[in-house]
């Protein structure tokens, strides 16, 4: 794995790949995860789709803990005031000790302080995770790719057709059209698009179908460039 010590590194790498080795989720993931708060979107765009789609894998109150962004927002709760001291019902009883230490009642008196700051804190992750979930839910990517047979003589078009019939799931959308190529010795290559939302890996669909029942009809299939929309 390349060395990625700054956004800009990030950015790079992940501009055609979903994660950080291989095309699962991993604990290389979680550790570049957590050397970074969350990207610029204008700045580093690619390293943004691949931050917020870790955050969903690992879990945001989680990822909060550890990331700057996180720290800065947390605003810190103003202690409770202390409530008054009662009057002495006598003079005597202010020289009576019953055993009360009064560093104790101090103790009693900051726990619903340190509760409501503690509770407080947990809504504030609680509604970044909800407004994360949200963005990403709408979020999508713009894939480009390309496909090459194993002869000259295949139908590339029939091709397209069966893969956009057959290679179906929620959140893929194959370009209506497609492109045709030349590589070598009268070989073409099928150039198309397709849309994936975040929660797809662009990555493993290519695995599955070159390993899966087109494997005989596809020699090599490779995404060329990832934007998101």
């Amino acid at each position: 794995m390349a060395s990625i010590a700054d956004l800009a590194s990030l950015n790079s790498f992940v501009a055609d790949k979903s994660y950080i080795a291989g095309y699962a989720y991993s604990a290389e993931d979680v550790k570049v995860f957590e050397s970074f708060g969350l990207p610029d979107k204008s700045a580093y765009p690619h390293a943004y789709r691949w931050y917020i789609h870790i955050a969903a894998q690992t879990g945001l109150p989680a990822a909060l803990a550890t990331t700057p962004a996180a720290a800065a927002s947390a605003k810190p709760v103003k202690k409770a005031a202390e409530p008054p001291a009662k009057k002495a019902a006598a003079a005597d009883d202010d020289d009576m000790d019953f055993g009360f230490d009064d560093d104790e009642a101090e103790e009693e008196t900051k726990k619903p302080a340190e509760k409501s700051m503690k509770e407080k804190l947990e809504e504030k992750k609680q509604a970044a995770l909800d407004r994360l979930a949200k963005k990403e839910a709408k979020q999508r990517s713009l894939c480009t790719l390309e496909i090459k047979p194993w002869d000259a003589d295949q139908d590339l078009l029939k091709l397209f057709a069966k893969l956009k019939t057959e290679i179906v799931m929620d959140g893929l959308k194959w370009s209506e059209n497609c492109a045709l190529k030349d590589v070598a010795f009268g070989i073409k290559k099928i150039i198309l698009t397709a849309v994936i939302n975040m929660n797809l890996s662009m990555d493993a669909i290519i695995e599955d179908i070159i390993e899966g029942p087109m494997n005989e009809e596809i020699q090599s299939m490779e995404m060329t460039s990832m934007s998101l929309l």
